[in-house]
Parts: C-alpha cells; structure tokens; sequence
C-alpha cells in the first residue's frame, strides 16, 4: 500500500537512537509522496533534540520534545482548525526560516490517557503480534506501561531528564486491567512494568500488589528498583503477588565513580539486597556501566569482581553496557572528548550488516548521533572497552566460578591483565558470540581461548594456578552437560542417563562458599575429589561433590548412591 492510496494530512513518526536514519527516511518519503503533507516527530531521540531534528531533516515540520501526547492532540486540533501553534508548549517548528522551541508545560496525569491495548484493535492486530512468541517458551513476555519519570539525578542518564525528574503512576487498576486482558486475550503470563524507577513508592508497591493478590491472576511481574531502596517487608507480599524479578542499576563498584555519577550506592548494599531478594524466591538482573571518564582500570576490575560475586550468590542475569552519551542525559552536554564507535552502532542497530552510508551519516553528525560517539576514558579506550564488554558479560555468565577465584588472586590487576591478553591472544569477535538464543557451549567456545590467555597472563603461584584451572575444568563440565549440541567431553569417568562424573582438583562448594563470604582462598581448597552433575525432567541440574573413593560405586550403579543423588541408571 502507497501513502497515496490513503491521503493522510499529518504523519508521526517516533523515534529511537537505532531507528533514527529510518525515521527521517520515512519523514522525507512522506514530503516525497505528498509536499503537503504535515510532517510531526518526537520519541526518545527526535523528542530530546527537537531544534537538532529540525536542522538537520528540512522535511520534518514539527518535533514535540519530552512528553508528547497532550502536546501531538493540541497540534493535531491546531492544524484542523487553522489555529496558531505559538501556544502548544514543548512544540519546536519553523516559522519565517526561523527554528522556534516553544516553551515547556506541566506533565500530564497519567490517568487521563486512555487504556493502551484495548484501544488498538483497529490499528494493531494483537493477535498476530502475540503470535511471534512460541507456545513453548517458558514465559509469554510483554511490556506494559506502568508509569514514568525518575527522581534521582544521574548524570549519565537519559530518562530522568526527559520526564523532569517527576515520578508518576498509572492508576492501578489501569494497571491491572491491561494485564488482565492481555493475559486471558492472548495468554500472556509474564508483565514488565515499564516505569524507571517503580519502587520508589512503597506505598503504591504495596497497593499494586494488593490489587494482584486479590485478582488471582496466574501471572508474574517484574519492575525495576535501586539496590538502596530496601523492601523489608514488602518482598513477601510482592513474591505472593507474582514479582518474580527486579532489575537493578548498580554501574560501579568504586565509591568514586558512584559520587561523580551522582548516583551514591554502596558496593555492599548491592550485595545485601540481592541476599533480601533472593531470600524471599525473587530474582534479580544486576547493570553495570562501564567506561565513565575517571574511571580507572583499577575501577573496572573492582566492578567486575563485584558483578561476578553477584552472580554467585543467584543473580539470574547481570549485565555490562559501555557508556553512552544519550541526550538529555548531563554527561551528553558536557562537552566530553569522544571519538565515533562503531562498534557501539552495531550492538542496536536494526540491520546486521550496517550499510556504509548510515555508517558515514552518523559518523558525521555527532550533534545528532551523540550516541555513537564513545568518551575517551581512563579505563581503556574504545577497543578496549568493547572487548570488556563482551567479554566479561559472557565469563561473568558461563564461568563465574573460575573468574571469581582470578579476580580474587589478580584484585585490581584484573582489566590491565585483561588488556594484556587481549594484545597477546586477539580479542573477541561480535559475531562469533550468541546474544539471543543462549547457545552456552558456543559462548564457551568463543570466549575460553581468552579467558586461557587471560589466566596466563596473570602470572599467579602454582597453587592459586591450580584453583583457578580446576574451576574453570569444572565449569566447561558443566557447560557440555547442559548444552543439548555439545560434541562428547574428555575426561568422563563414568555417566548415565541424567548424570556425568569427572575428577575435581578443587573443593568446589567449600570455593564458592568462601567467595560469597568475601572470604581468602587458601592452598587446602586444592583436594582431588568427584563432581557429579545431576539434571531433572525440568532441566534443572545439581552438582555433588564426592569422596574420590564413591568412584567404584558410581561405575556399579549402587542403588543406595544412586538414590541418594537422584541419580537414573
């Protein structure tokens, strides 16, 4: 279908970073259709640089910066009636040549809009869209708005300042009406509550999961939350009414870098409430941002210590992003030295292949692309960084263990090691890693040869050598066992069914018990022994240590053992 064959009088278009060339595409298209046609932008990027946008696409006619709704209503009623747009607040336009921002207004209430799905029949077809997830996925997902604006100031984030630091809600039984029909409409039994900071007001939290517990709705919810809001109280009730997750910003572990950010956690407090969490049978993804201006080396490998003890005490999913200067965010008006990443642009942009063209319009705009333009840090360069970036996300995930035990031996000489390896040995590529369908043993393989190199080059005593390849033995073991394509492991002493044995170096549950503890690894942890790995019909799996002695036992399927250990023959 052509835009003609319908004859609109204005087209919107919104806006994210990595669909921005797409955007004004579209808008030029739109005036190439039809000259008279009204042209209107604003999202996230446009609706953050409103005289930017203008300037730089002569086709676009209006941008609506911060929040839109009220302001997009009164335009369209504007240019129905003919009427001045001089009053409509947050509107940027031309007028003489000139460009104008006209000035902001008050935030709307949330309530007055209108519910989101149940008005969209016509437009969107939910039910094909609900069709994209498979009937076997452990969760049908979908997003949901539950409110907007941040209070907190920090200066790296975007999202605060485009709500003006105003924190807002939807009434809840808004809230839980779109649940409720997105979930007995199209199954959906899985609800992220879309709002950047949700638990900052407990008394709505306690509200909300009120109204969830009296719906008995067969569905779970997750929200994110700041690791110095401290539930208490309220975690039981939010596990009852269906919280199976909170994600959590935690960026640094350097008490430095949190001042400079404004952003004032404490390393520990991340720590004691995902204990709280995790106490209560509620997950947690933890964030981390890498590569702030001051950060030092040193810096990055204390974080990177801390995301990986994070993990060992049951995070499900923790997560590094480099920097990025998005407007409004303080940092992205700072002036800050930078320098074009395209790396950066490959990890969001909505094609594989980035075509050349795109690559050169971003790279020579950095007004409009800020983005895509990394500052130059302390803590590494550009390079540098991505390798941290990729690599550390997918160690901290597939070998927490071995990672923990060398940052515990190396400290602060983590990243330097790091970046000594990745000269010696080459970095990662992009590509040969797995980032949507979980392919564990391809990560390993992609990542192992580094993290080989990696422990080399931390230059460590024979026994604390020892430790670290003893585990890292134990996580490939663990890695080939749960992965469904992976090719037959050396070194099996005996399997079954559901099990596989293979000799240990290293005391693992005394190792992980002192690593979550904070506590030293000493030479006694080095003991030959069993590992077991155990996996049920659900495909969870156990891991027993054993007495090198419980070997012949195991080889003759002794019923007692076997029992014991869940074991299938």
């Amino acid at each position: 279908m052509d835009i003609t064959d319908f004859g609109p009088a204005v087209v919107g278009v919104t806006s994210m970073y990595n669909n921005s060339l797409q955007a004004q595409r579209l808008v030029q298209l739109a005036k190439q259709q039809d000259p008279v046609i009204v042209t209107v932008s604003g999202g996230s990027h446009f609706g953050a640089l409103g005289i930017q946008s203008l300037r730089r696409i002569p086709e676009l006619d209006y941008v609506v910066e911060g929040e839109a709704e009220l302001a997009f209503a009164s335009l369209l009623e504007a240019l129905e009636k003919k009427r001045e747009t001089s009053q409509i607040p947050r509107l940027c336009y031309r007028l003489h040549g000139e460009l104008r921002r006209n000035p902001s207004g008050p935030l709307m209430n949330l309530s007055d809009l209108l519910p989101m799905w149940t008005t969209l029949q016509d437009t969107i077809r939910l039910d094909r869209y609900a069709g994209t997830t498979p009937r076997q996925s452990p969760r049908r997902l979908i997003y949901i708005e539950a409110g907007r604006g941040c209070p907190f100031a920090c200066t790296f984030c975007a999202t605060s300042p485009f709500w003006q630091r105003k924190y807002r809600v939807k009434p809840i039984r808004r809230i839980l009406d779109e649940i409720r029909f997105l979930h007995q409409e199209f199954g959906y039994d899985s609800f992220i509550l879309v709002h950047d900071l949700l638990t900052v007001d407990q008394q709505f939290i306690s509200e909300f999961c009120d109204a969830m517990l009296d719906a008995r709705l067969p569905v779970e919810w997750m929200a994110n939350s700041r690791t110095d809001i401290r539930l208490h109280g309220l975690l039981s009730k939010m596990k009852a009414s269906g919280c199976w997750k909170l994600f959590f910003g935690v960026e640094s572990a350097s008490p430095r870098i949190q001042a400079s950010v404004r952003k004032y956690l404490q390393p520990g407090g991340a720590l004691a409430t995902v204990r709280e969490l995790l106490d209560n049978g509620i997950s947690a993804t933890c964030s981390f941002v890498i590569g702030f201006p001051d950060e030092l080396p040193t810096d990055l490998s204390s974080t990177i210590d801390l995301a990986t003890r994070l993990k060992l005490w049951g995070v499900e999913t923790v997560q590094f992003h480099r920097l990025r200067l998005w407007p409004p965010a303080p940092l992205s008006r700072s002036g800050l030295r930078a320098e074009f990443d395209e790396d950066s642009l490959r990890i969001e942009y909505p094609f594989i292949d980035v075509p050349e063209e795109d690559i050169i319009a971003i790279q020579t705009d950095r007004e409009f692309f800020e983005g895509y333009f990394a500052p130059y840090s302390k803590a590494g360069s550009a390079a540098e960084l991505a390798q941290v970036e990729m690599f550390f996300h997918h160690t901290v995930a597939l070998a927490p263990l071995a990672l923990s035990a060398l940052s515990g031996f190396v400290k602060e000489r983590l990243v330097p090691c790091f970046y000594q390896a990745v000269s010696q040995c080459g970095g990662i590529a992009r590509r040969a890693l797995d980032w949507e369908s979980g392919n564990l043993y391809g990560n390993w393989t992609a990542i192992s040869p580094l993290l080989e190199c990696l422990i080399r080059e931390a230059k460590l005593p024979d026994w604390q050598c020892k430790i670290v390849w003893a585990l890292m033995n134990y996580e490939a073991h663990r890695l080939h066992f749960l992965g469904d394509s992976a090719p037959p492991t050396t070194g099996i002493l005996a399997s079954g069914e559901n099990w596989v044995a293979f000799p240990s170096a290293v005391q693992l549950n005394a190792t992980l018990n002192r690593i979550r503890s904070s506590s030293e690894l000493t030479p006694e942890l080095l003991r030959e022994g069993l590992v077991v790995l155990a996996r049920d019909p659900g495909r969870k799996f156990a891991a027993y240590t054993l007495d090198s002695s419980l070997l012949t036992a195991l080889t003759r399927r002794s019923p007692e053992l076997f029992s014991a250990l869940g074991l299938h023959r």
